[in-house]
């Protein structure tokens, strides 16, 4: 591997969530970007709503030009929950865009940052990579890397204003523009690895496991939502094809980009213990992300390896 890697992995009390003993490498309080990691929140937020009776599992949403991102999409109209288990499964986009402008991302920004101080959740993907690939020039009138340091800068109610002008400002551009002029950015001399962490959703390896170690779980939703979401996050990627830690439910999601390869899960054993990681790779010499996908599966078999050797050390 190469670049900066953060990982971090506790074993937590089933009941308080406090870590118990843990493993780091790297600087695990250095915020990095999250890439698709941030996505369970999303549909967790989602969920939450249907909790509270605003939404139900079965809500049409609509993808349109507008809020359709990046790659692959849902095309026409899905229920919330055929986005929300695209958004895991499959870590699609613009599934994951449409729960979040449907929660609303303000409102998101705020719910994370109340319980994860050290966790950002401010765009969607569409706005930051539209952004990134210098798409909108009305706000970041200096040019895209100089206007994402100083948005990066900014106290966070000023950033909830400005990530505001940033989504809509994105939603003008289809998603075929927007990943256009990105791969053109990032095969071209204006690429700035910094805007990754300027612009992107971020979080620090330990307090992001922290924050999945209570959402992973999800102890916060009910029952049923709960066992929604228990079901959705038992498909996403990626756990060892052969575990050698048994497990009685194990939850996983990554996400990838430019030079990034970052990974999250959550792991109950049969006799209730509790484990969660983190690890983030940004600024590897490997850019495409097919090509860092292809480290998933050594990282993965490493990971392994620490909750093993974490389990083993009471």
């Amino acid at each position: 591997m190469t670049g900066r890697v953060s990982f971090y992995a506790a074993e937590y009390h089933p009941t308080t969530l406090k870590p118990l003993r843990a493993a780091a490498l790297g600087d695990v309080a250095a915020a990095r970007p999250l890439a698709s990691l941030f996505k369970p929140l999303v549909v967790q937020a989602a969920l939450q709503d249907v909790d509270a009776g605003k939404l139900t599992l079965g809500t049409p949403l609509t993808t349109t030009a507008a809020n359709r991102s990046i790659e692959n999409y849902p095309s026409g109209t899905n229920t919330l929950q055929v986005l929300a288990r695209r958004a895991i499964s499959l870590s699609d986009n613009t599934a994951s865009d449409i729960l979040q402008l449907t929660y609303g991302p303000e409102r998101l920004a705020r719910a994370v940052r109340s319980v994860s101080p050290c966790t950002s959740v401010l765009l969607t993907t569409k706005a930051w990579w539209a952004a990134q690939a210098g798409l909108a020039p009305d706000i970041f009138t200096a040019g895209a890397a100089v206007g994402a340091r100083r948005y990066a800068a900014q106290p966070f109610e000023e950033r909830l204003v400005t990530a505001a002008a940033l989504i809509a400002a994105s939603q003008d551009v289809t998603g075929p523009v927007v990943e256009r002029e990105l791969d053109r950015y990032f095969h071209g001399p204006a690429y700035d690895a910094g805007m990754e962490v300027d612009l992107q959703n971020t979080s620090t390896a330990q307090a992001f496991t922290d924050l999945m170690a209570r959402t992973l779980s999800g102890r916060n939703l009910k029952s049923r939502t709960r066992q929604v979401f228990r079901d959705m996050l038992a498909t996403g990627c990626c756990r060892p094809g052969t575990p050698v830690l048994v497990s009685r439910y194990r939850a996983a999601k990554t996400g990838s980009g430019w030079g990034i390869l970052n990974l999250t899960g959550y792991v109950e054993t049969p006799d209730g213990r509790v484990f969660a990681y983190t690890y983030l790779n940004d600024r590897s010499v490997t850019n495409d992300a097919e090509d860092m996908e292809q480290q998933i599966r050594p990282v993965v078999l490493w990971t392994e390896q620490v909750l093993l050797a974490l389990k083993d050390a009471r």
